[in-house]
């Protein structure tokens, strides 16, 4: 519900300083029910002076709990016939796309994704969403969210979508500063940076911090472009992904999505609203380009480089192994053969530029590489076409998918991304990964491709073992046509030299016992071991990781962690952006 006026109060105004000498992190920990929590009246002006934007969390499944102040039947239809919806289930603050960041512990408020009328919880709580948000409509809305919160000791949390593999985009008793309907679009012939013109270029974008692929994908297509987005159409681009790296379909053409950045709006800590580029506060450009989001500031506009339309061609090949054990996955000797033909055809595809993933189950595997290219398929056809024949002469398998298909833009391969996004990674349950960039010297030494074949068929095994719904995806999407060798963006370095991003995924329906849960995410954590073992000092994409990695400062950021930590002080000096293991995490207390 909205809280609704009772006085009126001056405008906070844009930009606010702290009391002077106050760097130090007063914790941000007052909660409901303390005499530092701001009154109902106090509540009240702060939404007088945003316009109406403050609201009180009601959870997305709210109004189907019949002990809810908020249940209403005709209200519980609706959510209920759009809850397994990506993009619908973004569009409302009260979710999150996995269900395990909504709960707090055995606490929520949400409902059973393959059957909406059931209820997963007793009674509805908020669980870990927060107690208020505001619906940010312009960066005033956020410099007044940031003063309340300094004023009152309130945690913020900063969020988009919910598509968050970590959770950091929701903390229990925060204040939200919720950037969703910062939606527009913007396409720059020829573009002029602000007070900085060697940052002046051609073809252009302009997304705000709302905007989610699928309609990034189509804009831009209207004029003739590619973006560097995600594979996934529901995804906000300006936020986590833009900000922590941003793979997908032109990551070996063009790089991430962080390597394409050429400015940003954002409000730093002090309520200032700044135009950063790489010669504004070039520090904070450079730690937002790759170190996270809900770090540094709250991002208001991204502006990007595009790129001319090119063509989509993609092979396709999905089968099942006929017999195979699929209890125990180390069994399969197909599997194991399958993996290694896909190893040792690699560096052959990404000379290519080749990308995509592969999907492994213990008795299946789908193939989908992706290769952006002006030309009719031929390239594919023949970068694959060993890999293919291998594939094709295979007797023990049940081939229920074997094609090469052309898109004449991604914008047309929209459509199929979202049933393959919603049948490999469905909305509305619980999700559980763990992770590992595996370097090219790798796949040059024989014997290095036998122990990663092995690691890779072992955690397929152990995932199964601990979780009865799991897939193993090998992901090909790494920046192999840039190096960057002047250090322009904060990514971790060893993406400069990833070919495969191996993410195992574990997911299931309905809470789990709270030993049991203990044990597969334990479980999960350690299968990574002969992968991290093969790799020293390498690291895993901080977007797609492990959310209990214990050596997150190295794995997620690597060389660059000491230099994002002494930015993150320097703009944000009293912490008053903190997310789960991003640069300058408090810890477990929170």
């Amino acid at each position: 519900m909205i809280i609704l006026a009772t006085s009126i109060i001056p405008f906070l105004g844009i930009a606010w300083a702290a009391a002077p000498g106050v760097t130090s992190d007063p914790g941000y920990n007052c909660h409901p029910g303390q005499q530092c929590w701001p009154s109902i009246q106090e509540w009240q002006q702060f939404n007088h002076s945003i316009a109406g934007h403050l609201y009180q969390t009601i959870p997305l499944g709210a109004p189907c709990y019949k002990n809810s102040s908020s249940y209403n039947a005709a209200t519980c239809d609706v959510v209920e016939s759009a809850y397994n919806n990506s993009i619908s289930r973004g569009s409302h603050y009260g979710e999150t796309y996995w269900l395990n960041w909504e709960a707090c512990c055995t606490s929520g408020c949400s409902l059973l994704g393959s059957n909406p009328e059931e209820t997963l919880y007793s009674t509805c709580s908020l669980g870990r969403l927060a107690s208020y948000y505001v619906d940010v409509r312009n960066a005033s809305h956020i410099s007044a969210a940031l003063q309340f919160a300094h004023t009152h000791n309130i945690r913020i949390s900063i969020k988009n979508t919910g598509h968050d593999f970590f959770g950091r985009s929701v903390a229990p008793n925060s204040l939200a500063i919720w950037t969703h309907n910062l939606n527009n679009l913007e396409f720059y012939k020829n573009f002029t940076a602000s007070n900085c013109s060697s940052a002046n270029s051609q073809n252009v974008g302009e997304m705000g911090a709302g905007v989610i692929a699928g309609d990034a994908y189509q804009y831009f297509s209207t004029q003739g472009m590619d973006i560097t987005g995600g594979f996934e159409a529901s995804v906000g681009l300006a936020g986590g992904y833009g900000q922590g790296g941003g793979l997908g379909s032109f990551t070996t053409t063009y790089g991430l999505m962080v390597d394409n950045a050429v400015e940003f709006e954002v409000v730093t800590a002090d309520g200032e609203v700044r135009v950063i580029n790489e010669c504004n506060d070039p520090e904070l450009f450079w730690a937002m380009r790759g170190g996270g989001g809900g770090t540094f500031a709250v991002l208001t506009k991204y502006r990007v480089q595009l790129f001319p339309s090119l063509p989509i061609h993609v092979y396709t090949f999905t089968a099942a192994f006929t017999g195979a054990p699929a209890a125990n996955a180390s069994q399969n000797q197909g599997l194991r053969e399958v993996v290694t033909a896909h190893a040792n055809n690699q560096l052959e595809w990404s000379a290519q530029l080749v990308t995509g993933q592969i999907g492994y189950f213990p008795e299946s595997f789908s193939v989908s590489l992706v290769l952006v290219y002006a030309d009719d398929g031929s390239k594919l056809k023949s970068a694959t076409a060993s890999f293919a024949q291998f594939l094709n002469n295979r007797t023990d398998l049940t081939v229920s998918e074997n094609d090469y298909i052309s898109y004449p833009t991604y914008a047309n391969y929209l459509s199929v991304t979202q049933v393959v996004a919603g049948l490999t990674d469905p909305p509305a349950i619980f999700s559980l990964l763990s992770s590992r960039l595996i370097p090219r010297s790798v796949f040059a030494a024989p014997d290095a491709v036998d122990m990663l074949v092995d690691g890779v068929i072992e955690g397929i095994a152990t995932a199964r073992s601990l979780i009865p719904l799991t897939a193993t995806q090998v992901v090909l999407d790494s920046p192999l046509s840039n190096p960057d060798k002047n250090n322009a963006t904060s990514a971790h370095p060893a993406w400069r030299d990833t070919i495969w991003h191996v993410i195992h995924v574990g997911d299931w329906k309905e809470p789990l016992a709270p030993a049991v849960l203990k044990n597969a995410t334990d479980g999960f954590l350690q299968l990574l071991d002969p992968l991290k073992a093969l790799t020293p000092n390498g690291g895993a994409y901080l977007n797609e990781a492990h959310y209990q990695e214990p050596e997150w400062q190295e794995t997620f950021f690597g060389s660059k962690y000491d230099a994002l930590l002494e930015i993150k002080n320097k703009y944000d000096p009293t912490h008053i952006f903190d997310c789960w293991k991003c640069v300058g995490w408090r810890g477990e207390q929170e």
